[in-house]
């Protein structure tokens, strides 16, 4: 089993409908995929019709909350929705949702302290466990882990304890790159301080529009970003897509399969893919 984080610094780049479009290609050929929605704030997994989970479904928070009535980890299959096959008969795709509390407004019972569990409350070890149920009882290929924006205790989380790959997504703007600069120097520190297996990034720039006149600043922009992350391969390119297919959450992998949007998600589905053969190799 691999886990692959979607992390962006900042929203709006379309990290969630990337990372529904490559869990189902992956699904689609043949992977057991396990999504999880850890974007507490906001969380946008449920939105989908095609997966078929409820926004009240049970999931992260309440997994936290019932360990922490109990003291003991509990059974992760009470925390999971299982999709309706229509669309991926040869392989399977389940949901961990953020939890029936996630995303509400108002303060709630359920909202978790995440300082307070890994210092006093073993929540390191629980997340350990929880990553172990999702390779013994779900028995995933790949897990899928949808990471909110910003620098956070839940990035951390997210982008260092769980994952053994991390796809970054960014818009080429000065804004972002100092932010995702944060993070792959937090990421890259971890692994060389605990001798760890270096987590393996890839860099989505997401959301880009087609430029039809000068291109300069987009280049500037790129060039400023090879600079500072030196990343070894080459960057990916997810391009912004007008069509009303975005508000109706369609998966373009399924519905507009000959569109370039998709071409572009199964582009990254095979990078993804590749990488966790790689690190199951090793």
């Amino acid at each position: 089993m691999i886990v692959a984080t979607f992390y962006s610094y900042k929203g709006g780049v379309g990290r969630t409908m990337a990372l529904v479009n490559c869990g189902v290609e992956l699904a689609r050929r043949g992977k057991k995929v396990l999504l999880v929605d850890f974007d507490l704030r906001a969380p946008g997994l449920s939105s989908f019709s095609v997966l078929g989970v409820s926004a009240s479904a049970r999931g992260i928070t309440d997994f936290v909350h019932d360990f922490l009535n109990t003291n003991r980890s509990p059974d992760v299959e009470g925390y999971i929705s299982h999709c309706p096959a229509t669309h991926f008969p040869d392989g399977e795709v389940t949901v961990m949702s953020a939890g029936s509390a996630a995303g509400k407004s108002a303060k709630q019972p359920f909202e978790v302290d995440w300082n307070e569990l890994y210092n006093h409350r073993d929540g390191f070890l629980l997340l350990e466990d929880l990553k172990e149920q999702w390779r013994r009882v779900i028995e995933a290929d790949l897990v899928l882990v949808d990471c909110q924006s910003g620098l956070s205790d839940i990035g951390s989380i997210c982008t260092r304890q769980l994952p053994e790959q991390v796809v970054l997504f960014y818009l080429p703007n000065g804004e972002n790159l100092v932010g995702i600069k944060r993070t792959v120097e937090s990421i890259r520190l971890q692994s060389e301080e605990q001798d760890n297996k270096p987590v393996q990034l890839s860099f989505v720039m997401s959301n880009v529009p087609d430029l039809d006149e000068d291109s300069s600043t987009l280049n500037k922009t790129l060039k400023q970003f090879r600079d500072l992350m030196q990343p070894k391969e080459p960057l990916i390119t997810i391009h912004r897509n007008h069509s009303t297919s975005l508000l109706n959450q369609s998966v373009f992998t399924i519905d507009r399969p000959q569109s370039r949007l998709a071409e572009e998600y199964r582009n990254l589905a095979d990078i993804i893919g590749e990488k966790s053969v790689d690190l199951q190799s090793d």
